[in-house]
Order: structure tokens, then sequence, then C-alpha cells
């Protein structure tokens, strides 16, 4: 009767915790491109707690409210699902080709993919883990060097998804209920990356580099699918176009967008759409995080080893943050819901970041696996962004 009870009490102290972890718990999902696996870390208590097997050179992750993470891999044919509640791997989803980014509809119920080796969009049913349909929406070249695709977008009302191609330098809007291609918008220079103003009013695509590294922001009008402006982005000597991701201000007065080909972010005045000034950072900046009180980017680099602070206010450089020996980092960040913490990858130095935001100052590491170059997070029972 003892050893029964003593059994029972354990099982509830065990299940307690596991409840306690459910409600406050902080975990972060980590791929890595060169284990083929995803290294989960508690943040709290900085540790890795479990390590799950991936397809090949798994990459960039979309996290579904129930809790499913969606991992494209990169070396093979397939999705990973993983179970962030069970802390296991649920399915895997075969593919018509090799998946280069994915984008979860506004309402989290359909997965968006697109592809690096294929003119194609796919639809996943992200309760069923099955494929909805694939949409051709364009033919192959010949011959093409880079990926063919880059970040696929979905209007705010989930009705279409934009697929920038990079063959043709279009984008393409496909209706997702019936997988009808709505419209190509031709542009002057590929794109990478669309980001809704946030009036819902334009499409502020960020191209890549063209003809002599140039490159460009075009604004796309969504009523009706054509470019109103195309605003070439001013370089200095010696920098080149590699327009990556940006970010609106908290007033949305000014958009900031970061080129992997420079060392800084340039800022658009939204209403004159002029380019008004350089802020300073370390090299390659590729994505600017905004701390939860609307006061600062963090902004992770691909080409540094830091992560530079930028008053958005003032548009003034504050600080950079070493955070390794190495220039390559991940291409996620996230910021804890109080703002007390910031965390990053250091990519060729195989640890997570972790950055006191307050002090502005590194304050530990955690070892994760080669080449984790993306990263979701379990907070609690949330699942927020992290790119």
């Amino acid at each position: 009767m003892r050893i029964g009870r003593i059994a029972g009490m354990i099982l509830a102290v065990a299940l307690t915790a596991t409840t306690a972890f459910a409600a406050g718990g902080r975990l972060a999902l980590v791929s890595s491109e060169e284990d083929n696996s995803v290294t989960v870390l508690d943040l709290l208590a900085e540790k890795t707690v479990k390590v799950l097997p991936t397809g090949k050179v798994p990459h960039a992750m979309a996290a579904a409210p129930t809790g499913k993470i969606f991992v494209n891999n990169r070396g093979s044919q397939d999705l990973t699902v993983i179970d962030a509640k069970a802390l296991s791997v649920m399915a895997t989803i075969p593919l018509p080709a090799t998946s280069f980014q994915l984008a979860l509809a506004p309402d989290g119920k359909t997965l968006a993919v697109v592809y690096k080796d294929a003119l194609k969009l796919t639809l996943v049913d992200v309760a069923a883990n099955t494929i909805i349909r694939t949409v051709e929406i364009g033919e192959l070249p010949a011959a093409f060097k880079g990926a063919m695709m880059k970040h696929p977008a979905w209007s705010p009302d989930g009705r279409y998804v934009y697929c920038p191609e990079s063959v043709g330098k279009t984008i393409v809007k496909v209706e997702a209920a019936t997988g009808t291609v709505a419209k190509k918008i031709p542009l002057a220079i590929g794109n990478h990356y669309l980001h809704p103003s946030p009036d819902g009013k334009l499409l502020y695509a960020v191209n890549e580099g063209g003809k002599e590294g140039a490159t460009n922001l075009s604004l796309i009008d969504p009523a009706t699918d054509t470019v109103v402006a195309e605003l070439p982005l001013p370089l200095g000597l010696g920098e080149k176009g590699e327009g990556h991701h940006a970010a609106f201000s908290p007033d949305s007065r000014y958009f900031f967008f970061g080129n992997l080909g420079s060392t800084g972010l340039h800022v658009l005045d939204v209403r004159s759409r002029k380019w008004t000034k350089v802020i300073q950072t370390g090299k390659g900046p590729g994505h600017p995080a905004i701390s939860p009180d609307g006061k600062y980017f963090f902004i992770v680099h691909h080409k540094d080893g830091v992560i530079s602070v930028v008053d958005i206010a003032r548009q003034e450089h504050v600080k950079d943050i070493k955070i390794g020996e190495g220039k390559a980092q991940a291409h996620a960040a996230y910021f804890t819901p109080d703002g007390k913490f910031f965390y990053a990858v250091a990519a060729q130095d195989n640890v997570m970041a972790k950055i006191d935001v307050a002090k502005m100052e590194l304050v530990s590491t955690m070892p994760v696996a080669k080449a984790s170059m993306f990263f979701a997070i379990k907070e609690g029972d949330s699942y927020p962004p992290t790119e």
C-alpha cells in the first residue's frame, strides 16, 4: 500500500510539473541544416531537452496555433511535422519538389509551400497533414541558378497567396480556394519578401539584386494588382543590392529596409516615398525585430557576429552586441512577451544567445547543433512568430 501511495505521489508531482511547464514554460525548437535535426531547448533552465530527427537540411518553420510545427527541408522533398506539445515527430508530408519557404494562412488552417527547384505552390491542410492541391504557376526554364521561388505571403483575408518567383521576376497571385492563378505582377527585379502596409493598402516588395548589383523596393496596389512605384535603393561605394527583410515603424511613418549587401538599414519616408537616411549597423542586416515597447530594432545580421540596436524614434544606432565570433546568424529572432530578453542564434558558433534588453548585454549562451538557421518558440501554450 505504501509503495502504491508513493507511486501515486510521484505521478501527481510529475503531472503538476507538466501542467506548470505548459502554463509558464519557454522552449526554442532550433533546426540544424547540418545535423538534420531540431534541438529543443528549455530557455528557462538553459538546457537541451530533446533532439528530434527531420528530413535533410531543415530550415524554416511555421507554427500553427494548435501546436504543430511544420519544418521545410531544403535537402529532401518533404515536410517534417512536429507536435510541440508532445515534443515528437508526428508526420512526414511528401512534396512534389524541394521546398524553399512556407507560410501559414491567417486562420492557421492552411500552409502555403513554395519551392527552390520548381514553379509550384502547394497548399497543405494543417489539421490533416495532407496536401489539398498543388498549383503550377510557371514553366520551368532550361537552366536557372539559385532558388526559383522565395517567401510566399497570404492576403490578410486569407483568400490569396502571393508567390514571388525569381525565374520570370513576377509575383504570382493565386486564389487559395480554387488554385486559380488570378494575376501575374511583373517586377524589374526578383522579389525576396512581401510586407503588407499596416493599413492594408499596399504591398511593399523587398527585392533582391539586379543588374550591376542594384536593387529596389516595389510598391504594389493589391486592389488592382499593379506596381504603383519602383524606388531604387541608394547604394554606397562597394555596396550591392541584396534586399532581404524589412519592418515599419510603430507609427507606420517609416519603412526600414534590410540590405544584405550593405552595413545599414535604409529608411524610407512612407508619405513622400523618399529614402531619407541610412542607419549604420553591422554587416549584412537581414531581420529588424521590434522590441515589445516599440522603441528599438534588434537587428539580426547574416554577415556579422553582432546584434545591432537601433533607436526607432531617433533613427540612430545605439549599440552592437557581440554574440559570436562567426559571421552568420539564424533567420529568426525572439523577444520575450515582457520585453526583458531577446534571443538569436549565432549559426557559426553553434549557440543560442540570450540578451538582456534593458542592459543591451549578452547574458548567456546555450549550445545548439551545427548550421542552425531557424528556430520556433513555444511560450506556455502559445506559438509566437519568430521571423
